[in-house]
């Protein structure tokens, strides 16, 4: 059981950030390509129940920051044995890059996720899986594509009723110093051990676009 005080005294923010840490975990697992029959379950559990619990919880709910406790457990079971992807890899890689403050995790992979996803969602069996989230979510769409869009509009709004900025740009990080560090932060995140296990191979030029994509919120479309 989780204790009560930690559950009545964890700060709004930090079970925002934590909670979208939580879901990108479930999500990158689930289509990581060491995902598993083990891993899928525990994955795709951890996905609803932190669309049932997240925001109950950032309300201060404590049965509900409980129920979050055991969704994290589960996604860390996911992902220990799947591993993760490039929204890590770039949470990693921005986290401590610019002057203008830390990018805290949870907050960094809540700002990427959606644009991974539209980047991921170029390979059709990612798609798939991607429409299998959505599918378990309720989500609805005539095709895996647009279940695909409905899954990025979802996080979107968790980002929105959580206080989460968009964007890199909403966040605060000023442009030029974001420009001069891209591409070395580029090369960094395709190097970082999550990248790996991605389901679609990225380059260092496309992390770059991704990346821009990220701090302007513009199309993904490459």
């Amino acid at each position: 059981m989780v204790d009560p005080a930690l559950a009545e005294t964890m700060p709004p923010k930090l079970t925002a950030h934590t909670g979208m840490d939580a879901l990108t975990h479930a999500i990158e697992a689930y289509v990581s390509t060491l995902h598993c029959p083990f891993t899928d379950p525990l994955a795709t559990q951890a996905i609803m129940m932190v669309d049932q619990y997240l925001l109950a919880s950032f309300g201060g709910d404590k049965s509900a920051r409980e129920q979050m406790h055991y969704a994290q457990c589960l996604a860390g079971m996911a992902f220990s044995n799947a591993l993760l992807g490039i929204t890590h890899s770039m949470a990693h890689k921005t986290g401590p890059a610019y002057s203008t403050g830390h990018i805290p995790h949870g907050c960094a992979n809540a700002i990427y996720l959606p644009f991974v996803i539209r980047f991921n969602a170029k390979d059709e069996a990612t798609t798939a899986r991607y429409a299998l989230i959505a599918r378990h979510l309720g989500l609805e769409g005539d095709s895996d594509a647009a279940l695909v869009e409905a899954l990025c509009m979802k996080i979107d709004q968790y980002n929105t009723a959580l206080n989460i900025p968009h964007t890199l740009q909403e966040f605060g990080i000023v442009e030029s110093e974001f420009l001069e560090k891209l591409d070395r932060v580029a090369e960094l995140a395709v190097g970082d051990a999550c990248t790996l296990a991605n389901p679609r191979k990225i380059t260092p030029a496309e992390m770059a676009k991704l990346l821009k994509a990220a701090y302007y919120g513009s199309p993904v479309d490459f």
